[in-house]
């Protein structure tokens, strides 16, 4: 009778739907896009493959097998920016009134965005750990890309 009630107990654990996982937002997308809803605090995301969040903010992520859901919860809710509403001429000390349309190009963690998801990028302002305009005469300059007109924005996330 023992072994059979530890036996159940062991397989009721064990074959539980719901962990928690730690947060790596790489793996969440890997892993988890097709087929889950992703929650962030109770709403449903469901742009989270263009959203980037602050890992330090992260209380816990819960993964629902039944319920196909993955749940995020944060310590603190923050609003996530897009780059519409950047202030660009914070970034730079020497050159004002930077117009957004100048930049062409943006990389996050060595990922190329370009054109209509380069708007719709959403970033927790505390997840950035550095951030710099690379001007077209640089990218001249280095040869990188010879007939490039326009600025890269280069993003990493911590």
């Amino acid at each position: 009778m023992r072994i059979s009630l530890l036996l159940l107990t062991l397989i009721l654990t064990i074959g539980c739907a719901t962990r928690n996982i730690k947060y790596d937002r790489n793996k969440i997308l890997k892993k988890y896009q097709a087929g889950y809803k992703i929650f962030v605090d109770e709403k449903v995301e469901k742009e989270f493959l263009i959203a980037f969040l602050d890992k330090d903010n992260i209380k816990n992520v819960r993964i629902n097998r039944r319920t196909k859901e993955v749940k995020i919860s944060q310590i603190k809710p923050t609003k996530l920016l897009k780059m519409k509403d950047w202030n660009l001429d914070s970034l730079s000390i020497d050159r004002k009134n930077w117009s957004k349309e100048e930049i062409k190009l943006m990389i996050i963690d060595d990922v190329l965005m370009t054109g209509k998801v380069k708007e719709m990028i959403k970033i927790d302002p505390n997840a950035i750990k550095s951030i710099k305009i690379l001007r077209k005469e640089k990218i001249h300059k280095l040869n990188l890309c010879g007939h490039y007109k326009g600025e890269t924005l280069l993003i990493t996330i911590k």
